[in-house]
């Protein structure tokens, strides 16, 4: 485990304030933390730590940099294990640890990772209420995608405060039983960090040159092996009938994706294999293109303010807000299908990105205010008790 001087050192300066501890374990989770961290720090109510669980380790320090931001403690490199349940009960070993000798009033998780999974369960473990940020995302079956889904809802089952990012978050909440006054919906702070990569990105002139700029990501468990190579015969056909389409992959690190990406595309010249990318530089490659094929969350989330088509090689997904909006759609993972998807989206018309206002379907941009308003008056009330 490292503590960073400077913030412990604040962090003790400052000891009579309640403590919230905020964990981070994927770059996803650190890019929508990252407002809420902001927002903590200008706060006269409570006092913030903020955990690198290791999961991804430099990805998560990497991100946060990009916000001016790092971690206060950093615990080291998830080791490879030989399953799922192996890595939840090193991790649940390492934050119960952190949690332990920090004794915070709250802890804060964002999402459906191992990390989120792990450090709700550490916390539960040992006494410490739980806020999930992102909570009620659902999809139609309990175990699919899996492990995300069943993450979800099992930090669902002992979390105290659950941040809702939608109506439909909201209501699948109730459905399961959580109690009203432990449900806030606030919108998603990954829109809050949206709006930031946005101020200074002038998105016409990312998309002026007329060329066929297909961005493409891949990293989930449902798109391993097989699917990943599906996905790339797919793109090759793509390719091959529209002469114009030039393919940006960031290529994940887990060579369960990384191995057929690069024995298909490497080497052939319509795709541009890259490193993962910063995330004001994705966000201004996504604005860029002309279609999106992704099976991330996140993107689901960005691509309607972009003005950017997406098509979602997966079976479900727990943002049917985006499907809503007309920029998303579901398609099945299975070569001729995807090209035929995306051939329309590519012959049709570009659509204006949705304003990131009151009526955005993932919320104004303001979440991470939101939650920062809810967790201080949560924390005095607890302390007071």
């Amino acid at each position: 485990m490292k503590s960073f001087g400077p913030a412990a050192g604040r962090l003790h300066a400052v000891a009579p304030l309640p403590l919230v501890v905020v964990v981070a374990g994927t770059r996803p989770e650190a890019i929508k933390l990252a407002p809420l961290v902001r927002v903590l720090d200008a706060s006269k109510e409570v006092r913030r730590l903020v955990v690198n669980s290791g999961q991804h380790a430099s990805a998560v320090r990497d991100t946060f940099a990009e916000f001016d931001q790092r971690a206060d403690v950093e615990l080291s490199a998830l080791p490879a294990l030989p399953n799922l349940a192996a890595s939840f009960g090193h991790l649940k070993e390492e934050l119960a640890a952190v949690v332990t000798r920090w004794a915070p009033a709250v802890v804060v998780v964002q999402g459906d990772t191992l990390t989120a999974h792990a450090a709700a369960h550490a916390a539960h473990a040992t006494g410490h209420r739980i806020a999930h940020v992102e909570a009620g995302l659902r999809t139609d079956s309990a175990t699919d995608p899996f492990p995300e889904e069943w993450f979800r809802r099992r930090i669902a089952r002992i979390a105290d405060l659950h941040f809702a990012p939608t109506r439909a978050a909201l209501a699948n909440l109730l459905a399961e039983g959580v109690p009203a006054s432990q449900i806030h919906r606030t919108g998603n702070t990954g829109i809050d960090s949206l709006r930031w990569a946005l101020d200074d990105l002038d998105l016409q002139a990312e998309r002026d040159d007329g060329a066929e700029r297909v961005l493409v990501t891949l990293h989930r468990r449902e798109n391993h092996d097989g699917n990943a190579d599906t996905v790339c015969r797919a793109l090759m056909g793509l390719c091959a009938r529209r002469p114009r389409v030039r393919v940006m992959l960031p290529v994940h690190p887990n060579p369960r994706v990384a191995g057929p990406i690069r024995r298909r595309l490497g080497g052939h010249p319509a795709f541009d294999l890259v490193a993962p990318m910063r995330y004001r530089e994705f966000i201004a490659a996504a604005a860029r293109a002309s279609l999106i094929i992704s099976d991330s969350g996140g993107i689901q989330e960005e691509a309607p303010h972009l003005g950017t088509p997406l098509l979602v090689p997966r079976r479900n997904t727990e943002r049917p807000e985006g499907i809503a909006s007309g920029f998303v759609q579901l398609v099945r993972v299975d070569e001729e299908t995807i090209v035929a998807a995306a051939a329309a989206a590519l012959d049709a018309p570009r659509r204006k990105g949705l304003p990131i206002d009151a009526a955005a379907p993932f919320g104004a941009g303001d979440a991470a205010r939101r939650i920062a308003t809810v967790l201080e008056a949560f924390v005095m009330e607890h302390a007071c008790a």
